[in-house]
């Protein structure tokens, strides 16, 4: 039977860890590709109003700089880098509340079972999470097809 520390420490905070780096990474994914949608959104304005002086490497520019839209925003909708980031934030702060009320005692953790109640509760988040994520990977491969 495993014992509460080593259920903590090999799968708890292993998963809490991991939650919590996939996080960082599809939030940083997210917001450099969406920075440069900003970006290229508002130069292209500015590019165009300078056409008629400039020549025809502005034309060139602003084309390229809205293609280049088009493809970052479909790779934003195609891997779902803001949700996912939201999703797995969620999963590891629950993660981590489960894991502090049971080391305090509170909530759910106050009887004899406590332990129990503690894998149970975690299980079940991580159990919803991977179903969430076979959602999301489905709707993305439908998207997919559609298009």
């Amino acid at each position: 039977m495993t014992k509460p520390e080593e259920y903590i420490g090999k799968r708890l905070d292993d998963q809490i860890k991991w939650y919590s780096q996939k996080s960082t990474s599809n939030q940083k994914r997210y917001k450099t590709l969406k920075t440069i949608v900003i970006a290229l959104s508002v130069s292209i304005p500015f590019m165009a109003g300078l056409i008629k002086n400039e020549g025809d490497w502005l034309k060139i520019a602003v084309g390229v700089g809205g293609v280049l839209i088009a493809l970052f925003e479909g790779i934003l909708s195609l891997q779902k880098y803001q949700e996912l980031w939201i999703q797995y934030r969620t999963i590891a702060e629950a993660l981590n509340r489960e894991k502090i009320m049971f080391q305090t005692r509170t909530g759910h953790y106050k009887g004899k079972d406590a332990f129990q109640q503690l894998v149970i509760r975690a299980e079940a988040i991580m159990s919803a999470e991977n179903q969430s994520w076979q959602d999301i990977t489905a709707q993305t491969n439908t998207d997919a097809e559609a298009a």
